[in-house]
């Protein structure tokens, strides 16, 4: 009886949760923070004003607050009434709801129960399909669970020993098209989309989902770069492990610094990368993560055998190419606050209205203009300066101009490395060259020419 109480009150609650449309209550929150935010920081509006204005955001923020509390105490009336029920009779549905184990299992009830509602809503992410992102990736508490029940379930294997290739670089170096590339190998296996949103529990989800499996034609990515996607497509979904157990290390509230996993977070992150080889003990992991050269050093000690590419293009081209996609991510999210929300729980700030920069001396760029093309020219500087100085011997550096010129010898150098399959002419990279007329200041066209000369040297396929 206990166990179908726990179960009726989880789907009760999302039944709830989607009628009182809580989700557009939160973001309607966080709307107003935002205002009182920009009000109070804003230098061009007077004092007098900001006293008149902001008593009534504060009245609008508590009255907010009063409804959102209201209305979560609603959604959790389900499991408050079978409780006070549970008083009268054995208790033990009380004991249940308040252990690790009923919160685990409530928890997948709800999301599954989330994720049938989703199916019949319409457009990428209708109501059903946002509350079920919300439930899973919106809390650590949450993902924390769902780990641990993974854990318990299924058996990772966490040799360290294997080759598996991890591939981290700045934004807009061909990371993707390199990493879909080698996946397309047949030898390495990656997180998809359709790991989405169970990220910290694929195993579990892939189990669970699978009697209503779906799949979608290709279609063009959000990016825009003619990259296209489906399901089955392996993506940069890895930083969901990273957020979760030690967020708080490297994401600050002005871009991400630099971190050192200790040993009980690599131990968790070795069994996170072993439980995504649960079904191809054979194969080696394959990670594409720009956040990654925040924290080379942990990676090469969890996996001393493991090569890191570290992808890098010529300095205009790829600040040019960043300034662009914060220019279309900047309208996206203006136009969709979720899809902001989503690229902040994948913790990818590398663009777009959630923008923070790698902050690698504790520089604030955020105080620069985003949309002048020195400041991203900087960041490409900042960024590989750094790993030129701090990259571990599992590490190696790639140039995209080289990869696409002289495919077949760069393939010929990662084969040797990793044991890739031959190069055929199916494997082509693209070099697509912008057209740049912005004045850059002279010192930093400069020092970046310098560094690119200096990676260059060192990109394997030419050492």
């Amino acid at each position: 009886m206990a166990w179908f109480l726990l179960s009726l009150s989880s789907i009760g609650f999302v039944c709830i949760f989607i009628w009182a449309s809580m989700p557009a209550h939160i973001q309607s929150l966080q709307n107003i923070v935002a205002k009182i935010f920009n009000v109070i920081r804003s230098p061009g509006i007077s004092d007098h004003w900001k006293e008149k204005v902001l008593p009534c955001y504060s009245l609008q923020l508590f009255l907010k607050s009063i409804l959102i509390f209201g209305l979560l105490i609603l959604s959790f009336s389900p499991f408050i009434v079978f409780s006070v029920y549970s008083l009268f009779t054995d208790g033990r549905f009380i004991e249940l709801v308040s252990s690790v184990k009923g919160i685990a299992v409530s928890t997948m009830i709800a999301a599954l129960f989330g994720f049938i509602v989703s199916r019949t809503s319409k457009g990428d992410y209708g109501s059903g399909s946002k509350l079920l992102h919300h439930l899973v990736l919106g809390n650590n508490f949450v993902g924390e669970t769902l780990f641990d029940v993974e854990r318990l379930l299924f058996s990772p294997d966490i040799r360290s020993e294997k080759s598996h290739l991890f591939v981290a670089g700045l934004a807009r170096a061909g990371t993707t098209v390199l990493m879909r590339t080698l996946y397309e190998n047949g030898k390495f296996t990656s997180l998809t989309y359709r790991d989405m949103p169970f990220i910290l529990a694929p195993n579990l989800w892939r189990k669970i989902a699978g009697f209503s499996r779906q799949d979608t034609e290709m279609q063009e990515r959000a990016h825009g770069d003619g990259l296209k996607i489906d399901y089955d497509s392996p993506e940069a979904l890895e930083e969901v492990f990273w957020r979760t157990f030690c967020g708080s290390d490297y994401i600050k509230k002005n871009g991400l610094i630099p971190m050192t996993a200790d040993n009980e977070i690599l131990d968790k992150f070795k069994a996170f990368v072993g439980l995504i080889l649960n079904n191809t003990p054979d194969n080696c992991y394959l990670s594409k993560n720009n956040n990654n050269i925040l924290r080379l050093d942990s990676i090469a000690r969890a996996f001393p055998n493991a090569l890191i590419i570290v992808p890098f293009r010529d300095p205009l081209q790829q600040a040019f190419s960043l300034l662009n996609q914060h220019k279309k991510f900047l309208k996206k999210h203006s136009d969709d606050p979720f899809a902001k929300k989503y690229m902040t729980w994948l913790a990818h700030h590398e663009f777009g209205a959630d923008h923070r920069p790698f902050l690698f001396d504790g520089t604030n760029e955020d105080e620069k203009n985003t949309q002048d093309l020195s400041y991203w020219l900087t960041i490409w500087i900042n960024t590989y300066s750094y790993l030129m100085n701090n990259l571990p011997p599992q590490a190696v550096f790639l140039s995209y101009e080289n990869l696409c010129d002289k495919s077949e010898l760069v393939w010929e150098k990662l084969s040797k490395q990793i044991n890739l399959s031959p190069y055929t002419d199916k494997i082509s990279f693209t070099k697509a060259l912008h057209r740049i007329n912005e004045p850059l200041p002279g010192d930093l066209l400069q020092k970046s020419n310098d560094i690119y000369k200096r990676l260059i040297v060192k990109s394997i396929g030419v050492i």
